[in-house]
């Protein structure tokens, strides 16, 4: 046999020798243009299904839970007829039916530290400036606020702050007094003005231009100084209206309770949404209700879901009463 050229013995070593071409150069070769094309074209394929797919499985699903509440509520103009908003923040739940039992501390269900301190006939006093205010304006709306907030009823504060007003005669029949509603949502102060802003907004269509809290003298400063300013309400459109304990001692206990479990842990978490604030909560929705202001107030959704980091953050989003603030 002849020997093997010299020029094939190279040909085949650089055949088993030569490095692979990278994938990108192997698509971008002449004859596989096509595959480069079919590629990008399985890309965009794939990128559209996952859009569709989350478009067909979530948004109607989402849309047909708000459908689900809109069509449940009435439909009702804007009214420009009521502007001033008065809220009565509950602290404990009535269960009784009468009268005579409006400051009867088995007629209340009332947490260990109220007991024997005549709390009773404090919040009497509380529904009573309350739905004097309410009454004296025409374009007031009384909102009794306060949620489920024990395990041993099944109503809520502002809906038994509500059945004392009536059963005491502090505020008259429904069909000579409507401009009165519950708020059952709210699980501690804040929620109490965040919600019951909410509640009218809902109720009436439109958000108040004043408001007015009646509830303990001692939490003053709380709504004044640090709810207030959470919610960028208007300072001269604020007013609180505090009512005394029965003794100053109490009064003194009351107010280092207060700084010490309420004004200093807000100072730190304006929206009570960390811990503890947020645990107390928590641990106060002993039934797990929810609200709809999602819903009834859509154009605070941002705020409601407002939860600085720092605890301080203000919220920068806008709002309905914004051009107010100061």
């Amino acid at each position: 046999m002849l020997p093997t050229p010299i020029s094939f013995q190279r040909q085949r070593g650089l055949s088993f020798n030569q490095r692979p071409r990278s994938f990108a150069k192997f698509l971008r070769g002449p004859a596989r243009l096509t595959n480069l094309s079919a590629l990008v074209l399985l890309t965009l394929l794939a990128v559209s299904l996952f859009v569709n797919f989350r478009h067909h499985y979530q948004s109607p699903i989402q849309n047909v839970a708000l459908r689900s509440i809109i069509e449940t509520l009435p439909s009702r103009p804007s009214s420009s007829v009521l502007n001033h908003l008065v809220i009565v923040p509950g602290h404990a739940i009535w269960i009784g039916a009468r009268a005579d039992d409006a400051e009867d501390e088995d007629s209340w269900l009332l947490a260990p530290y109220q007991r024997g301190r005549g709390r009773p006939s404090i919040f009497r006093a509380h529904i009573s400036l309350g739905s004097q205010i309410a009454t004296e304006d025409s374009r007031a709306l009384l909102v009794f606020s306060g949620g489920f907030t024990s395990p041993f009823s099944a109503t809520s504060e502002a809906e038994s702050y509500l059945r004392f007003a009536r059963a005491t005669g502090l505020l008259p029949s429904a069909d000579m007094f409507p401009r009165v509603t519950t708020e059952d949502a709210a699980l501690d102060s804040f929620q109490n003005v965040l919600f019951s802003i909410a509640r009218f907004r809902e109720l009436t269509g439109a958000y108040p231009t004043t408001i007015t809290v009646v509830g303990h003298d001692f939490k003053r400063r709380r709504f004044e100084q640090l709810h207030r300013h959470a919610l960028r309400w208007p300072k001269a459109r604020f007013m609180y209206e505090g009512v005394p304990l029965r003794s100053e001692a109490d009064e003194r206990e009351a107010a280092a309770g207060e700084l010490a479990n309420a004004f200093t842990p807000y100072s730190t978490d304006l929206y009570g949404c960390h811990a503890p604030l947020v645990r107390k909560r928590a641990e106060r929705n002993f039934h797990a209700r929810t609200h709809g202001y999602h819903v009834g107030a859509p154009e605070m959704h941002e705020l409601l879901e407002w939860c600085p980091r720092d605890g301080k953050g203000i919220f920068p989003g806008p709002l309905p009463w914004e051009n107010e603030y100061n």
